[in-house]
């Protein structure tokens, strides 16, 4: 694309939008909400987003279109996994996700808030809860085959069943190194009885078992590795 044609307006209408963006951000004219999330980052940086991954959702429909919700995902051992849920959810609900295990250190840890990260902290995510937000909560990194979800933390839940949230289970195909990712959305995890004093282990082990079964019916029967 020749530059005069930038000038004449003769531009995909994504880089109109983000040329809009930085205009508006040299300005001064942008807002960050109280957790830190930049929406206007978030869109500047869409497009090499997009240029990294594709993202395919199937069962987008199954999460709240209103309200707050946890969902829970699988992940490896890269870094690719929260970026691509964060993409994927917003780009199919337009919803922002708020994932969880933002670091607690400057500079990377404001950094990572303005595009949705959050502390690991019950009262952080919690109060996200309560105001309707979708919390993107990953499942521990302690496995090496790619065809096994990690461990749930039970601390890690507890904040769903306090607040009377839906849990919904999500499973990340993909490779590191790949640009192709599939993200499949569960149906919400309920308990089969009343909340007791187990109820956040009965609901961690339930919906760790969901998101096995939608990783096993997801995965190439070709995967290795």
């Amino acid at each position: 694309m020749k530059a005069f044609d930038v000038l004449s307006g003769d531009v995909p209408t994504a880089l109109q939008a983000a040329m809009a963006v930085a205009q508006r951000r040299v300005a001064g004219a942008y807002d960050v909400d109280e957790w830190g999330l930049d929406p206007d980052l978030v869109s500047l940086a869409d497009p090499l987003f997009a240029l990294r991954w594709n993202i395919e959702v199937i069962g987008a429909e199954r999460i709240p279109a209103v309200g707050g919700a946890v969902l829970v995902f699988s992940r490896r051992l890269g870094i690719s996994e929260p970026w691509v849920i964060a993409r994927g959810i917003r780009q199919a609900t337009g919803r922002f996700v708020r994932t969880v295990g933002a670091p607690d250190v400057a500079p990377v840890g404001p950094l990572v808030r303005r595009f949705g990260g959050v502390l690991d902290r019950a009262d952080e995510v919690a109060g996200l809860l309560r105001a309707g937000q979708l919390v993107g909560l990953p499942m521990r990194r302690d496995v090496v085959n790619r065809e096994h979800v990690g461990r749930l933390e039970v601390g890690r839940i507890r904040a769903a069943l306090e607040t009377g949230v839906p849990v919904v289970p999500v499973a990340t195909v993909g490779r590191e190194i790949g640009r192709e990712w599939q993200l499949v959305v569960g149906e919400p995890v309920r308990l089969r009885r009343k909340a007791g004093p187990l109820a956040a282990q009965e609901l961690a082990e339930a919906t760790r078992s969901v998101v096995q079964e939608l990783l096993d019916e997801s995965l190439p029967a070709t995967w290795w590795w």
